[in-house]
């Protein structure tokens, strides 16, 4: 078993409850309707923008099915071979997240990452995090539109200019 699926058992015991799938929205459910993902940080790797979920996940769960998602950040680091949890964060309602801390990135429809220190702000409310999602995205798509345009320039538009 890997270190983070060992980290994943040991943070879902201690809310009483079992892991899921690899393809669930959550690494376990704290009931029907609230997924916790819990991220765990091996501090003695670099770990640059570690991925948290992807955006069509997250969308589909939180802002069209009306779920609650929540993180639990654990740091952690090998110590002869077993895992030494340093530091465990409370959950964290995703909602809570502020963008400053996140960014949209290209993996399939795109992924959300942790691009820097965990930034948490408990009053900001679903609508806020959404409306800071909107914004993300649009320039997430604006990014990967740039990229796109790029890469078409190269196109021989003219097929039979070809040496084929």
């Amino acid at each position: 078993m890997d270190a983070y699926e060992e980290i994943e058992n040991i943070i879902a015991k201690k809310f009483g409850k079992d892991t899921t799938s690899r393809k669930s929205v959550g690494d376990f459910m704290l009931s029907d309707n609230h997924a916790v993902n819990v991220k765990s940080n091996n501090v003695e790797k670099s770990n640059y923008s570690p991925n948290m979920i992807s955006i069509k996940k997250m969308h589909k769960w939180v802002f069209e099915e009306r779920n609650d998602l929540s993180f639990v950040f654990v740091d952690y680091r090998l110590e002869a071979g077993s895992i030494k949890i340093l530091e465990e964060s409370d959950l964290v309602a995703i909602e809570h997240i502020k963008w400053e801390c996140l960014s949209i990135e290209a993996q399939g429809y795109g992924v959300i990452q942790k691009t820097g220190e965990l930034s948490v702000d408990i009053k900001q409310t679903k609508r806020d995090f959404y409306l800071g999602f909107l914004s993300e995205y649009q320039r997430y798509r604006e990014k990967e539109r740039k990229k796109h345009d790029a890469f078409a320039s190269r196109f021989i538009t003219d097929p039979d200019t070809i040496d084929w």
